[in-house]
């Protein structure tokens, strides 16, 4: 006997109306058993349908938001991962194509473990639903509070504590991931610098600038927008940035688990410096004496100070008291000054004339077959500046566009989809058998191009006359004597400034940051001749 019940679960099927089969199941006249519905009153039929009706929307809403944004903990426990992954390709750079240890990878790994475990409670666990607004709002709630031109001005890394933790407390961020590189280098005591992390940054070997590109659709589709920008930054990272994010961290590992972290190996530093600027090997001893002299033994160390600045910066103190050295030995005022005998030190001049034009001479050759910018200079291009360019340039630029700003999965995932942007293509093609590189910011010499510099410049110097004190009222200069202080970037001479360009590349240091840690020496230098001055009295 038919009955009339429930609309039918089974997909398409309408019918409302069942009969009773020989097993004692219902079946809708089409015929379709229905599991959930057995034999009683028309109460428990409702309820039977009501069960399977509820299953089938469940279902329904799960896969319609398998491909929407996460949001709250959740969106930031992908944040992390997002960002591990990216941390991984630029492990792979450094131990693969740079030829790094492969000890890297472990040491950068437990150390990102141990920055994560700061935010095991914003990390999300299953049954965790906080709302998005709260969580992006404690993550990025200082994201943006540094003021970087004043610090850089007045020579200040970090103000105080409490700003510190509150950026230890946020979301980890890209810097973060390169500063981890630097520390795992420096735990290894490798001859690598800041400068060539920004280097590898600049050129875009290692991954900052569009990391985003990096992460496969799946997680750049379900991480929100704020995360997107994060891992998208519009703006090159600068030295200050890299310096906060990075004795931000030396204090938090020092202070959260007793890490102490190692002096720079400035003897193998201390001989790239001299390598790559073609200097003389008398400055490795003397700039030694002065960091003794100085107290400096080129290592970490924040602890009692309120305020950070360039000076306490290892990086900075190393390359500072090698430039108070070359002032010193070889002066760059074109000043004469006599040895007293011919076995000083002093007694060899350099021809800081021939120095610059070996040097701009590398400064051509490096970036090898690269166009006439490097990807720092477009990223800074204005529009008045395209419009001036010539047809090489300008395909150089609309290369470093399209690969910079174009990414190629998304274009494949849409292409079947989307005629608008397959229609530009067709009248704009983008794809040629040119290519137009930029210009390499980092050193693409060989050891014996290098060594070749180094001979010519040290084949150029000549022996300074032996003088003995002056007639009455003539005073003959000694080394050291009318040293010359520059205290801005302005009051350098030419030489000076290609001098201090080539050491603040190297090193990792702006100029300004330069100049500063220069006079911070200088200054150190002066306050220990008071010192000894009074001890003799």
């Amino acid at each position: 006997m038919a009955t009339k019940g429930p609309v039918c679960g089974v997909e398409n099927c309408r019918s409302r109306r069942y009969e009773e089969g020989e097993d004692g199941f219902l079946y809708c006249q089409n015929g379709h058993q229905q599991a959930g519905l057995v034999r009683g009153d028309d109460d428990d039929y409702v309820s039977a349908a009501r069960t399977v009706t509820r299953k089938k929307k469940d279902v329904h809403e799960d896969e319609k938001t398998a491909g929407k944004t996460l949001n709250g903990p959740r969106a930031f426990d992908l944040h992390l991962k997002s960002l591990q992954h990216i941390l991984r390709h630029q492990i792979w750079f450094l131990v693969k194509e740079k030829g790094l240890p492969s000890e890297l990878e472990t040491i950068i790994y437990d150390l990102w473990s141990l920055r994560i475990a700061q935010l095991g409670d914003k990390i999300a666990s299953k049954n965790d639903d906080h709302s998005e607004s709260q969580s992006q709002a404690q993550v990025f709630s200082t994201q943006n509070s540094e003021d970087e031109a004043t610090d850089d001005e007045k020579g200040r890394l970090s103000t105080n504590q409490g700003k510190r933790g509150l950026r230890l407390l946020a979301s980890p961020k890209l810097v973060d991931c390169l500063v981890l590189c630097y520390l795992g280098i420096t735990t290894l005591r490798l001859p690598f610098t800041p400068g060539d992390i920004l280097g590898w940054v600049s050129d875009g070997k290692l991954a900052y600038r569009r990391a985003i590109k990096l992460l496969p659709l799946a997680m750049k589709d379900r991480l929100p927008p704020i995360y997107h920008a994060a891992l998208d930054p519009k703006t090159p990272l600068t030295y200050t940035r890299f310096y906060k994010a990075l004795t931000d961290l030396h204090i938090s590992y020092n202070k959260d688990h007793g890490i102490i972290w190692p002096a720079l190996n400035a003897p193998l530093l201390l001989f790239r410096y001299l390598k790559d600027l073609a200097l003389p090997l008398e400055l490795y001893d003397a700039t030694k004496r002065l960091g003794n002299l100085l107290g400096h033994d080129f290592a970490p160390h924040y602890e009692g100070k309120k305020r950070l600045g360039i000076r306490h910066l290892p990086e900075a103190q190393l390359v500072s008291c090698l430039i108070v050295c070359i002032k010193l030995l070889y002066p760059l005022d074109n000043k004469e000054r006599h040895p007293k005998s011919s076995s000083e030190p002093t007694s060899i001049m350099m021809d800081w004339e021939l120095w610059c034009k070996q040097m701009n001479g590398v400064k051509e050759t490096n970036g090898g077959n690269g166009g006439r910018f490097t990807v720092e200079q477009m990223t800074r291009l204005t529009e008045d500046d395209v419009f001036s360019m010539g047809p090489d340039d300008m395909d150089q630029y609309l290369d470093f566009y399209a690969d910079t700003f174009l990414d190629e999965a998304e274009i494949e995932r849409t292409r079947d989809t989307d005629d608008f942007r397959n229609a530009l293509y067709d009248m704009f093609p983008i794809e040629s058998e040119t290519r137009h590189p930029p210009k390499q910011t980092t050193s693409g010499l060989s050891l014996r191009q290098k060594l070749d510099v180094v001979r010519v410049v040290h084949g150029g110097m000549t022996v300074q006359a032996v003088a003995d004190e002056g007639e009455a009222g003539i005073r003959t200069l000694r080394a050291g004597q009318a040293y010359a202080v520059w205290k801005t970037e302005k009051d350098l001479p030419e030489t000076a400034k290609m001098l201090y360009e080539k050491a603040a590349r190297l090193a990792g240091l702006s100029m300004k940051m330069l100049v500063l840690a220069v006079d911070f020496t200088e200054a150190r230098v002066e306050q220990w001749k008071k010192a000894q001055k009074r001890g003799d009295e």
